[in-house]
């Protein structure tokens, strides 16, 4: 059986909150290049690169800022892994993460690398930016709650 209080991030007073801040920044960073490619795929004029330049700039950018959010994450998820499961908004958060996860390396990098008409273009960035949207508005919401 797991004890949480034994978890480093309970025991040691600072560990939690550098690592929520870790967990945020590192979703600022992840989240802030896809937006990036995302506004470029709506048509508005980023950087004077195409979203196929952009997705190359900023791909191992992002991958290292999720990386790195994913395991802090987890990391704050083991403080009370039973308390985050239960809670409705963490299983929501979670599943919208997978499912944004799998859209962004999936048809949101095929659709930023290659020659879509703009209403595709569109489509794929609005959904893309919804999801994120949703997963920080999911981890604000559940730190109220």
């Amino acid at each position: 059986m797991y004890d949480a209080s034994n978890n480093f991030l309970n025991v040691h007073e600072w560990a939690y909150g550098a690592t929520e801040v870790v967990h945020i920044l590192s979703l600022a960073v992840a989240i802030g290049f896809i937006t990036l490619i995302d506004l470029r795929l709506l048509g508005f004029d980023v950087a004077d690169a195409s979203s196929a330049r952009l997705q190359r700039a900023t791909a191992v950018g992002s991958l290292i800022g999720l990386v790195v959010a994913i395991t802090t994450g987890f990391m704050v998820f083991a403080t009370d892994p039973v308390r985050y499961f239960n809670h409705p908004t963490m299983r929501f958060k979670l599943a919208t993460l997978l499912v944004a996860i799998i859209f962004n390396y999936s048809i949101h990098v095929r659709v930023a690398r290659g020659d879509f008409p703009l209403a595709i273009r569109r489509v794929v960035a609005s959904v893309s930016l919804l999801l994120w949207l949703t997963i920080v508005f999911s981890g604000i919401f559940y730190s109220f709650t």
